[in-house]
């Protein structure tokens, strides 16, 4: 039994590299040690066309390499999972509330629902790793970034999405 075919592999693969680049591309430093950056949007894209465990690999995949060739290593462990488990939920989130019919209103507001539902695990997640590293008080700093990146992702992945979810990709 085949899991993915070729072309959802293939499709899997580019958005995994998109997000690597999406994340390394621009990177503003926050005070906890992380970054800002328009990755998340792409992170959100993966699960909202590929779909809750291909999106979900893809985006921790490209976002665990960002994390080591960018020089934030110590993120990398937590940034697989967290960035996985984001893609992961908005996937879910999105095919449980975007049942027939697939009308536009509908579709957005499965949209909002998913990335809300995404990008709060990734500022929960953020949170807990970066009190683990840091202490409390420091994680605490590192929450404005991680709420900016979050909502400026699904900004910038809207118009994307709206225009690829007409593309037959599955």
């Amino acid at each position: 039994m085949k899991l993915f075919n070729t072309k959802q592999l293939a499709f899997g693969g580019l958005m995994a590299a998109l997000v690597f680049a999406g994340t390394i591309l621009i990177r503003i430093p926050t005070p906890t040690k992380g970054y800002i950056h328009i990755g998340d949007s792409l992170v959100y894209l993966c699960g909202l066309l590929l779909g809750p465990i291909l999106g979900g690999l893809a985006a921790a995949i490209g976002s665990l390499f960002a994390d080591i060739f960018s020089s934030y290593a110590i993120y990398a462990p937590a940034t697989f999972l967290i960035k996985g488990i984001d893609a992961l939920i908005v996937g879910v989130v999105f095919k449980k509330i975007i049942c027939a019919p697939k009308t536009f209103s509908r579709k957005v507001t499965a949209y909002m629902l998913a990335v809300l539902a995404g990008g709060a695990f990734m500022v929960l997640g953020y949170l807990a790793y970066e009190t683990v590293l840091y202490g409390f008080p420091v994680a605490i700093l590192g929450m404005a970034p991680n709420i900016l990146q979050a909502l400026g992702g699904a900004i910038l992945a809207f118009p994307l999405f709206v225009f690829l979810s007409e593309q037959q990709i599955k």
